[in-house]
């Protein structure tokens, strides 16, 4: 691969612990332990998390074969931030992974989230001592790419300090991405900040509207040509100005009726370019 090209692989919402965790839902109970035995009557799948790592570990097979430069997992990478088994496993998984190929983690909400959604002192800590730091930017090939943590805009209430440092750091970082060389900046979050129209209401997949215009105004006044995104469990491409917004669908768990996989993507001096390959 020239040096001027970047290849990267998106993997979203691997999440091991989420399949067990929505049987039990649906059946009307809540896991005890979550970890570990099923609670499910004989017939049922298991507790535990068998299918999530059974994908991931094919998608990191296919990730050996494809040798892309880089890849990143679009956070929830477990369903459960105080579950260290589902940690280790998932760390496990990706001691598959070549050495040869970087891996860089992004915040989900269910990594930082105390409650699956708002992010502690606590919640923080916990996932910089597993996976580092919750925002950072690097240079790939002709681009630079910034990593945020979403969470603090939809539960900003909750660390209102360290949403405060993110937003300072990020305008810092984006007059940074305006310097000669860099032909594309590139943000990856877990939240995508709208799925169809800026002006939508707030729900269970974008941001609430007060933060999502803020941050999508930043980012477009920069000249940010893309964001690609997870927590969707589905493919939703959509876009705001000269903004495209791409959210790939889970390598673990997708929604029903929707193919779960990885995003490849490909980023040359002139243009950036991506396709989903589903696992099924």
């Amino acid at each position: 691969m020239p040096s001027d090209t970047t290849k990267f692989m998106i993997l979203a919402d691997p999440q091991f612990g989420i399949a067990a965790f929505l049987l039990d839902k649906h059946n009307g109970r809540t896991t005890p332990e979550r970890v570990g035995e099923s609670i499910a009557p004989p017939g049922t799948p298991p507790t535990g998390w068998p299918y999530e790592q059974e994908r991931l570990d094919r998608a990191i097979a296919i990730a050996n074969d494809l040798k892309p430069d880089f890849v990143i997992v679009l956070g929830d990478m477990t369903m459960h931030w105080d579950v260290a088994e589902q940690r280790a496993d998932l760390l496990k998984s990706f001691e598959r992974l070549s050495p040869s190929i970087p891996v860089r983690w992004v915040p989900g909400n269910h990594d930082v989230g105390h409650d699956f959604f708002a992010p502690t002192d606590e919640t923080l800590a916990s996932y910089r001592d597993s996976f580092g730091p919750d925002r950072y930017s690097f240079a790939a090939g002709p681009a630079r790419f910034i990593v945020l943590n979403t969470s603090l805009f939809d539960r900003s209430d909750s660390a209102p300090e360290e949403r405060k440092k993110q937003m300072q750091w990020l305008e810092a970082e984006l007059v940074k991405s305006t310097a000669p060389g860099i032909k594309h900046t590139v943000v990856c979050t877990h939240h995508p900040p709208f799925l169809r129209d800026i002006d939508e209401e707030h729900g269970d997949f974008n941001l609430p509207g007060p933060g999502r215009e803020k941050l999508v105004d930043l980012l477009t006044s920069h000249g940010v040509e893309y964001l690609f995104a997870g927590h969707t469990h589905a493919n939703i491409l959509t876009r705001h100005k000269g903004l495209k917004i791409v959210a790939t669908s889970a390598v673990g768990v997708s929604r029903y009726g929707h193919a779960g996989g990885y995003r490849m993507v490909k980023v040359t001096p002139d243009s950036i370019s991506h396709s989903f390959h589903a696992l099924n």
